[in-house]
C-alpha cells in the first residue's frame, strides 16, 4: 500500500491513503474526504464524503481537487 500526500490540492493537512490497488481514500483532521477509484491508467472517478458521485477525471491530482472544492 501507499500512502501519498498532495499539499496544494487539498487541504494542507489532508491525507490520502491508497488501502487497495487504484483505490484513495481521503481525510483531514479525523474528517472523511471522499473516494478516488483508478479505472483505467487516465480514468479517476471520485466520490465525496456522502459518497455522491462527483465525477471522472484524467488525473489522480484533478480528483483530489474536484473533491477538496466540493468539501472545502
Amino acid at each position: 500500500m501507499i500512502d501519498t500526500r498532495i499539499v496544494g490540492e487539498t487541504p494542507a493537512d489532508a491525507a490520502w491513503h491508497e488501502v487497495e490497488d487504484g483505490f484513495w481514500v481521503g481525510n483531514t483532521d479525523g474528517r472523511f474526504l471522499g473516494t478516488i477509484e483508478r479505472h483505467d491508467p487516465d480514468r479517476f472517478f471520485a466520490r465525496d464524503e456522502m459518497r455522491s458521485y462527483v465525477g471522472e477525471f484524467r488525473s489522480l491530482a484533478e480528483a483530489r481537487r474536484a473533491i477538496a472544492e466540493r468539501t472545502g
